[in-house]
């Protein structure tokens, strides 16, 4: 049997939040939504990134 390897396993895994924090310092002030956040055609916002789980911010 052949072990697959899973992509980024070396990554050690990131919270919403952290990934947030990141996030508004690399924006320098600029509004998240504004910048980052879509809406598509019937009214949905789309996130710029998603997770497996999406954690409370």
């Amino acid at each position: 049997m052949v072990k697959k390897e899973k992509l980024f396993e070396q990554f050690p895994p990131v919270t919403t939040k952290e990934w947030m924090a990141k996030v508004h310092c690399d924006l320098k002030g600029a509004d998240f939504n504004e910048k980052l956040v879509w809406k598509t055609n019937e009214g949905f916002d789309v996130m710029p990134f998603t997770a497996r789980r999406m954690s409370k911010i």
